[in-house]
Parts: C-alpha cells; sequence; structure tokens
C-alpha cells in the first residue's frame, strides 16, 4: 500500500469525521432571520395572550424578531395542520394549547396531522378554565344553575371556542359529571365566545380564566365555577369542580411551543433555551402575574411526555362521552 494512499485515506476519514462538527457549526448560525409563531387562535384567548407575553423576551434572546401570526379554524386544525407541513427548519414554530394535540387529535383520528408530527420546544403557562354565565339570570350559584338546568333540559346552551378545544371539553366533562342536557354552540375562538355570551345567545360559555376575568371583575359575567385544585385568590366565593365532587372534569388550558418533526435537535434545544430563560425574565413574571395565567415550565421531554399521556387519557373519555368520529 503506497505512502500517498494512506495519507489520502487518512484525509478522508478525518473529513468525514468532521462532518458532524461541520453540520453544527453551519447550523450554529441559527436563527439569523425572522421566525413566526403560528397561533392557532383568533387574537384575544389564552394561546393569544400567552405568546405576546413571551414574545418580546423571548426575540431579544433568540436575538431576531418574532412574527405573531394568527391562523384560527377547526378549532386550532388549520394552524396545526400548516406548521406539520412547513420546513423543518424552527422558523415555523406552533404557540398552541394542549387542546391542539390531545383533544382534537383523540376526537378526531383522520385529521390531516398526529402528535407524532410534531417535536416539543416547551410547555410554559397554564391558564384555569371556567365556566361563567350572565349576569342577571335566573340563578346565582353552580347549585342553582344545575337545579334549573336539570329542570330545562336541550333548552340550555353553551359556547366553547370550538369543537375539540379545552373549552368544549370542559363543559362536556361537567354536562358528563352532573347529568345535564345542554346544547353545544361552536364558534372561531375566545373573542366570539365572550361576545355570544355577553349578547345572550348562548346560556354559559367556558374559556380560560385569562381571557374571562376582567368580565368577572366588573360584575357583566358570573363566574360559576373553575377547574382549579382550589379555590382561585382573586375569586374565592366561586367553587371548584374538585371541591364538587367532579375532580374528573377538572381540564384546564396549557400553552407550548412546538416545531415540525424532523426539526434538527440542535435547533429545538436553542429553542427551549431561549423560551426557559424568557420565562424568568421580570417583564416576564410581571405580566404573567397580570394576566392571571401560572407559569408551568416543562423540557421538551416533559413536555412530550404530557402530550402522549393526556392525549391516552382523553382518547378514554372521547369513547365514554362517544363524541368522536368514528
Amino acid at each position: 500500500m503506497s505512502r500517498r494512499f494512506l495519507i489520502t485515506a487518512t484525509l478522508l476519514v478525518l473529513a468525514l469525521a468532521g462532518l458532524p462538527a461541520l453540520a453544527a457549526f453551519a447550523q450554529s448560525g441559527y436563527p439569523n432571520r425572522s421566525i413566526e409563531f403560528i397561533i392557532p387562535f383568533p387574537p384575544g384567548g389564552p394561546a393569544d395572550t400567552a405568546a405576546r407575553i413571551i414574545q418580546p423576551q423571548m426575540s431579544a434572546a433568540l436575538g431576531v424578531p418574532i412574527v405573531l401570526v394568527n391562523k384560527p379554524g377547526g378549532g386550532g386544525a388549520l394552524g396545526g395542520d400548516y406548521v406539520a407541513k412547513s420546513k423543518p427548519d424552527g422558523y415555523t414554530v406552533y404557540a398552541t394549547t394542549n387542546s391542539t394535540l390531545t383533544i382534537i387529535t383523540a376526537m378526531q383520528p383522520d385529521l390531516t396531522y398526529r402528535p407524532s408530527d410534531f417535536a416539543a420546544v416547551g410547555s410554559y403557562l397554564t391558564d384555569l378554565s371556567v365556566i361563567t354565565a350572565k349576569a342577571g339570570g335566573p340563578w346565582k350559584t353552580l347549585d342553582e344553575f344545575v337545579d334549573h338546568a336539570k329542570k330545562n333540559p336541550g333548552k340550555l346552551s353553551y359556547g366553547s371556542a370550538g369543537l375539540g378545544t379545552v373549552s368544549f371539553f370542559t363543559v362536556e366533562l361537567f354536562k358528563l359529571a352532573y347529568g345535564l342536557d345542554i346544547t353545544h354552540v361552536p364558534f372561531q375562538g375566545t373573542g366570539p365566545v365572550k361576545n355570544a355570551i355577553m349578547g345572550g345567545h348562548v346560556t354559559i360559555a367556558s374559556s380560560g380564566l385569562s381571557s374571562l376575568a376582567p368580565l368577572m371583575k366588573s360584575g357583566d359575567l358570573l363566574p360559576l365555577v373553575t377547574t382549579a385544585p382550589k379555590r382561585v385568590a382573586a375569586f374565592p366565593n366561586v367553587p371548584t369542580l374538585a371541591e364538587k365532587g367532579a375532580p374528573e372534569a377538572s381540564l384546564n388550558i396549557w400553552m407550548a411551543l412546538f416545531v415540525p418533526a424532523k426539526t434538527p435537535r440542535d435547533i429545538v434545544d436553542r429553542l427551549s433555551q431561549a423560551l426557559e430563560k424568557t420565562m424568568k425574565e421580570p417583564s416576564v413574571t410581571a405580566a404573567v402575574e397580570k394576566s392571571g395565567m401560572i407559569i408551568d415550565v416543562r423540557d421538551p421531554a416533559g413536555t412530550a411526555k404530557l402530550v402522549e399521556t393526556e392525549h391516552e387519557a382523553v382518547k378514554k373519555v372521547v369513547t365514554r362521552l362517544g363524541i368522536g368520529k368514528k
């Protein structure tokens, strides 16, 4: 074997061995342009509010602009489909709630995407769910409402942010726990739900506490019950489903970031680190406290496990309720 051949072979081996390092070096330039956060609901809901809270500081942590893009439709499925089919380069991020990955996918097996089409970046906020009615109705408490609903089966209605959302699932579990017959009226997000309940077009409505708290504090809406593990300090007279003997109906809204499944690991880690740093910023913690949400940070592995566990649990409830597509 010639000396020239040995030298050439050695150089080739070294070059090949260096490819991962070169690839990592090439990707270390991420990000070098603006990143889109796709929010699958209209402005005004928990997902939108949460994304706007973290946008400035996460943009600073990454060193590039973050552009928020609302893509509502199909209970969040339109935005999910868009991200799932996007280029896995870290420039399209899914800023969503658990409903688009754990509920709607369990209810619709023929949906164009599955939870496995995404890689988790991390979860960061939780918003408690609340069921409310317009003030001035014939009831003042949860027990009075339940009594009225039982005496008027099929005559009352509830508004949700769409089929398969947490707000939909919360009331369905509530109905199951109390044996109520209340008609579902779906809307395209929390904003239209608030308009519907205030306009008297539905009897009750469910959404994140952060979205409805201002109307509750003003006295325009009457909070009936929350999904909190214990009573919320800001609303000490509002009972929880857990204390009423229905803890299985307590489903909360949590916010997380995801990217297409084939996104390189180092890009996922870069985003995850930026999110973790963002959630420690004083301006972010202050904004979260003002919103009424709760900081609840999980890393990629923890978030992926949460999706898997909740998705399996929801599938069982969907079967029990008989509300999913066959």
